[in-house]
């Protein structure tokens, strides 16, 4: 699917023709009908011969409504430029494809309007002109197709061909990755007993009735209640498409054209972007000021400065400002309109959605790598925001760049030779790339280099099995060695004093005895006496013993545990 949207000079019959392609009259507002002048958008859609579904946007050819033709413009698939036959190629003509040159639609279809009234020769001289026009253009466009809304001539072979051009664009798009949805608000009321609709053109994604969306300029989440495409109501429908949306969650007071919706958490939404300027030629940037930016139905007053430093000669690079959020993806275009004089004076291509370096140090070039780079570690997601693209990840739910990669390892390797080191003290991307280290073993939560570890070349657990139950006091120097031998679960401790875990599985013959004794279980004295040593001793041991299931408190007492075998 996807969308057509008129082009052309004022009163050159671009809405006629689309009353005559459509049946569907384009101009809503008495006003418009009373003075034969296009104000607003207008919306038409027609079924072409082979069952090919066409939705037409018709935009006002008026200079004082530029603004409004580029809302309508910049979500078109396709172009459809209309040039009246008696008058020919007009100034609106030439700023239109200005404005088509900027939005960059897939294709372009001429129609020659009115041609009822000239001879063949004027005709094929209007048709010469226009196709001289287009032969700059970076669009590719349709021989120019004779039509009249008046006498129906062309009308039908210009469907046929605006169905075809839509279907090749269809087959394009289809084979270019998914893009979540981005929905640009046109129109807002109210329905009694349905509540607020809005409409728009839906350039990416699936809307689904159900679906979950965020409203950009308030960070509101609404929920889709229902969707209608051409006055039909669908479960889903898939981009690009004219649809009309019943949303809750929101009054019409709390939306306005420029609005967007979005999918949750797939959008940066921003509000300074660094950009590659593309002038139309004779036009400036100046000091910056006074310039409209406008993508979808949305328009932001900008504030433009060079980024880049000496290497920005010749490259246009700038940081663009504006004050209320856009959601936007790299490779956007942004219509550049100067205030001043209210011409188009180019196009904005986004590079970089969330730029955090400093104007001398940025380069906008729109890489991948570059993004990854200033960004360091940052989820998949992130990246997908940031970058437009699926970025494989590196460490779990995280990627960043190669040399950001190669860094935060070399960090761990280091690490690694000096000493092992709890994993807890890590951080999440840390602990995950410890695994692709050569060499590295993780044992009870401790990293190390393979081979044998220091601590069990340790002479104190020669101590620890020669002193059994009544082992002394622990030097400060061996201190983070025993700890070690802990997390290796040589030793165990409670309380600041230490057995051998040998030791105390050495002591079963004694623990039966006294369970023998007593089959409700032992006691701390008990145990005391049994083993001949001194509260100091017992009470910690008692514990070190709950811990390895030799034996279970209840009470005051110690039962068998789950790691005592009978």
């Amino acid at each position: 699917m996807a969308v057509i949207a008129t082009a052309g000079h004022v009163d050159h019959g671009k809405s006629a023709l689309v009353r005559a392609m459509t049946g569907i009259e384009p101009d809503r507002y008495a006003e418009e009908l009373r003075r034969g002048l296009t104000l607003d958008l207008g919306f038409g859609h027609v079924v072409s011969s082979d069952g090919t579904t066409l939705d037409i946007v018709d935009v006002p050819g008026h200079a004082d409504y530029l603004k409004t033709m580029i809302a309508g413009m910049s979500q078109a698939s396709v172009a459809l430029l209309v040039v009246d036959a008696v008058e020919g190629g007009r100034a609106q003509t030439r700023e239109h494809l200005a404005v088509i040159e900027a939005t960059l639609p897939e294709a372009g279809v001429v129609a020659l309007s009115r041609v009822d009234l000239v001879s063949m020769e004027r005709r094929t001289q209007v048709a010469s002109e226009v196709t001289e026009l287009l032969s700059q253009s970076s669009i590719s466009w349709s021989q120019p197709f004779f039509t009249s809304a008046v006498t129906g001539e062309g009308v039908a072979a210009l469907v046929d061909e605006l169905a075809r051009v839509v279907q090749t664009v269809d087959e394009q798009r289809s084979e270019r990755p998914s893009v979540p949805v981005r929905l640009f608000v046109d129109r807002v009321f109210s329905i009694t007993g349905a509540g607020t609709i809005v409409t728009g053109t839906l350039s990416s994604g699936c809307v689904s009735v159900g679906s979950e969306l965020v409203l950009v300029s308030s960070d509101r989440s609404v929920t889709v209640r229902g969707v209608q495409r051409h006055g039909v109501e669908c479960e889903q429908v898939a981009a690009v498409s004219r649809i009309a949306v019943n949303v809750s969650g929101l009054s019409t007071t709390e939306l306005e054209r420029g609005d967007a919706l979005v999918e949750e958490r797939e959008w940066q939404n921003t509000t300074a972007v660094d950009v590659v300027l593309d002038l139309l030629e004779g036009s400036s940037i100046r000091n910056g000021k006074g310039f409209s930016a406008h993508i979808g139905s949305a328009r932001r007053d900008v504030n433009l400065r060079p980024v880049g430093g000496a290497d920005n000669a010749h490259r246009n690079w700038y940081r663009m400002r504006f004050d209320d959020p856009l959601p936007l993806r790299p490779q956007d275009r942004l219509v550049l309109r100067d205030q001043g004089v209210g011409e188009v004076v180019g196009v904005a291509i986004v590079n970089d959605v969330a730029p955090i370096s400093s104007r001398s140090r940025s380069f906008p070039d729109g890489s991948v790598e570059q993004q990854l780079i200033a960004h360091g570690w940052i989820t998949i997601a992130e990246a997908r925001r940031l970058t437009g693209l699926d970025v494989a990840p590196v460490a779990g739910p995280w990627t960043a760049a190669s040399t950001v990669v190669e860094s935060t390892l070399r960090s761990l390797r280091e690490r690694l030779g000096t000493a092992p080191f709890d994993v807890a003290e890590c951080t999440e991307i840390e602990r995950s790339l410890l695994s692709s280290i050569d060499g590295v073993v993780i044992e009870h939560g401790v990293a190390r280099l393979g081979g044998v570890d220091p601590a069990l070349e340790s002479p104190l657990i020669d101590r620890f099995l020669v002193e059994g139950v009544a082992t002394g006091p622990i030097d400060s120097a061996d201190r983070p060695v025993v700890a070690r031998l802990v997390r290796l679960g040589v030793l165990i401790g409670h309380d600041g004093v230490y057995f051998h875990t040998e030791v105390l599985r050495g002591l079963q013959p004694v623990l039966e005895l006294l369970w023998g004794a007593d089959p409700d279980g032992f006691t701390v004295a008990e145990l005391r006496d049994a083993l001949g040593v001194t509260r100091k001793h017992a009470l910690p041991l008692a514990n070190c013993l709950d811990q390895m299931m030799l034996t279970r408190r209840v009470g005051d007492r110690r039962v068998r545990g789950r790691g005592s075998q009978p």
